[in-house]
């Protein structure tokens, strides 16, 4: 059977316990350095957006342009041969 842990001598039921507790006092947080930085995020944000979208409609109209030798899968080409005649 296991031995039960003897009290600290500086041991004190929990109401009868005087807690403190102190706010730390900071400084105002700068409201135009965080709008600054927050539309800077969101200007990146969209301008990544936009260069994806771009990217990815560049990959569609160059896939749909130009029609790939020997490429089966091509909607166009329904019986997969890609001759012109």
């Amino acid at each position: 059977m296991p031995r039960r842990r003897q009290r600290k001598t500086g041991w004190q039921p929990q109401d009868q316990r005087r807690l403190r507790v102190r706010g730390i006092r900071r400084d105002v947080p700068d409201a135009r350095k965080l709008s600054r930085a927050f539309i800077g995020l969101a200007l990146a944000r969209a301008e990544a957006e936009t260069q994806a979208r771009a990217e990815a409609e560049a990959r569609a109209v160059s896939h749909a342009g130009t029609g790939s030798a020997g490429d089966a899968d091509d909607p166009a080409d329904p019986e997969g041969t890609d001759d012109p005649g």
